[in-house]
């Protein structure tokens, strides 16, 4: 029999024959690599659920023990969990699979992870004589409802009345308003079809819920009509849904969802000469109660100040270089304090210039190798900034000023000499301002060099 066991996140091996992935991996370097890229966002998504909301341990990991000297465990259930976990304290072991952007934002993570890491997670471990009664766990928990034996998934309205009856929203959506409404009205119906999304579909629509008589105040449908006669329309839609008169392909756009309104007759709408003198809750109208409603007034939104960069590059430069190790680079300057790391920083930042430059030249043919070895850097950026130019890829603004930069002219921070400095001058001391505003003026340059 499984027993729970807190067990190390570093003693937990991914499945290498994991049902996720196409094939049987050759590794666990494979594995991480393969289901990194097969999950992709989802990971990094899955990595902020953890760190704003930790592990739910009420789904313990399933794993088996391998038997091994060096005591280890295969995960047969919760491996994106695993890999999650091993993300978020080595980042770079998945920085291959996913995007620059999906990177960055998982470095982030990373940084808020460490200030508290989750080192053991709890398992349901099985011995290696009991892998096939583990097997037969996770086949039960993902083989769908068999019967009532597996996971009974909630469908849409399930979910949306959970949520409202936690106080997780503020009230129903639409949809689950109005089905409360007739099933209150007409008792619960016996057939189960699922009609959640295409009623919601229909109700987010202002004209919709005007021509049935209805309105919306603080998240709640309110009724223009008494029970019965807002009830007409209502009645209709469900039943046309729930007997399949009206099926998803017959609703999915604006504009077949008008020309199924334009199609009630004036006996299944609300009679306009019944109209009450103020809006009243949907829900109270079943009870007989018709209490005015007025709309809340909703508290003035305050904004947050953004707070001041300290890294030497800005996050959300549209940079994304091909090369990885110019990839990498540019990852650290992301990521590196410039307050606290300014030597450091201005190396970095010189360099990426200069292998910037270099990359495109050698793209664009611009000039031989050999040529461009014995070129200075600003004489090279010059080349590239007139390319640039004459291809319509920077206006004429940004060139004068790349120049200016080149020429190290007009005191701009960014100047070449300035750069040139801090690499080979030992007394020339890079402060972080200058280092943030050389990259802020070079960035749409270097932009334009990674389009």
């Amino acid at each position: 029999m499984p027993r729970l066991s807190p067990i190390p996140v570093s003693d937990l091996l991914l499945d290498q024959k994991n049902a996720r992935l196409g094939e049987e991996q050759s590794s666990q370097q494979a594995t991480i690599h393969a289901l990194a890229q097969q999950q992709g966002r989802r990971l990094v998504r899955l990595a902020e659920s953890i760190v704003d909301r930790g592990l739910d341990i009420a789904q313990p990991f399933t794993v088996v023990a391998t038997g091994d000297k060096k005591q280890s465990y295969v995960v047969l259930e919760g491996n994106r969990r695993t890999l999650a976990l091993k993300a978020l304290e080595t980042p770079t072991i998945v920085q291959s699979a996913l995007s620059t952007g999906d990177f960055k934002k998982l470095l982030s993570l990373s940084a808020r992870f460490m200030a508290k890491p989750i080192e053991e997670v709890g398992c349901a471990l099985y011995e290696p004589a009991e892998e096939a009664d583990a097997i037969a766990f996770v086949i039960s928990r993902h083989g769908g409802a068999q019967e009532g034996a597996g996971l009974v998934e909630w469908d849409s309205d399930e979910k949306d009345r959970f949520l409202a009856r936690h106080g997780a929203v503020g009230s129903r959506s639409y949809s689950g308003q109005v089905l409360e409404f007739i099933d209150e009205l007409d008792g619960p119906s016996e057939l189960k079809t699922r009609i959640s999304t295409t009623l919601q579909r229909l109700l987010k629509s202002s004209d919709t819920r005007a021509k049935l008589g209805l309105d919306v105040v603080d998240g709640e449908l309110v009724s223009h009509y008494p029970v019965e006669q807002v009830a007409r329309g209502l009645r209709k839609i469900v039943d046309d849904l729930r007997t399949r008169r009206k099926r998803v392909p017959d609703l999915y756009d604006q504009k077949q969802r008008e020309e199924y309104l334009k199609s009630f007759t004036s006996a299944e709408l609300p009679d306009p000469a019944t109209k009450l003198k103020a809006a009243s809750r949907l829900s109270d109208l079943p009870k007989g109660k018709t209490t005015p409603v007025a709309p809340k007034s909703k508290p003035k939104k305050t904004v947050k100040a953004k707070p001041a960069r300290t890294s030497v590059a800005a996050s959300d430069a549209k940079i994304n270089p091909t090369p990885q190790r110019l990839n990498s680079i540019y990852n650290e300057l992301v990521t590196l304090n410039a307050d606290q790391a300014p030597n450091a920083g201005s190396v970095l930042f010189r360099v990426f210039v200069e292998l910037s430059v270099d990359d495109y030249i050698v793209r664009h043919a611009l000039m031989t190798e050999e040529v461009r070895r014995n070129l200075p850097l600003a004489k090279r950026l010059k080349e590239a900034n007139a390319h640039l130019l004459a291809a319509s890829a920077i206006p004429p603004q940004l060139h004068k000023t790349v120049d200016q930069i080149a020429n190290s002219t007009h005191g701009l921070a960014a100047g070449l000499t300035t750069l040139n400095q801090y690499v080979h001058n030992s007394y020339s001391f890079p402060k972080p301002s200058e280092l943030r505003l050389s990259w802020d003026e070079l960035q749409p340059f270097l932009e334009a060099i990674w389009k």
